[in-house]
């Protein structure tokens, strides 16, 4: 019981400091160009340069979406 007690006795002395934002270093801000075909176009290509946090994050948002259509889509009668 007297274990306890200084376990929770220390526990309450430290100081609990709220998790700050991540930090971004400085590779996440730095753009990355890269080229991206033109739908509709055989031989057309669009250079787009945005950070590696913004290429992360439509990604993401790219997977969320398919996973999604299909999560939609499985267990339906097909015609529905």
């Amino acid at each position: 019981m007297a274990n306890v007690s200084v376990a929770l006795a220390i526990l309450l002395q430290t100081s609990i400091t709220p998790p700050s934002a991540m930090p971004v270093s400085a590779t996440d801000e730095t753009p990355v160009c890269r080229r991206i075909e033109v739908t509709g176009s055989l031989a057309r290509k669009e250079r787009v340069c945005k950070t590696k946090a913004e290429w992360r994050a439509a990604e993401d948002s790219g997977n969320s979406r398919a996973r999604a259509i299909v999560d939609y889509s499985t267990g339906r009668p097909s015609g529905q």
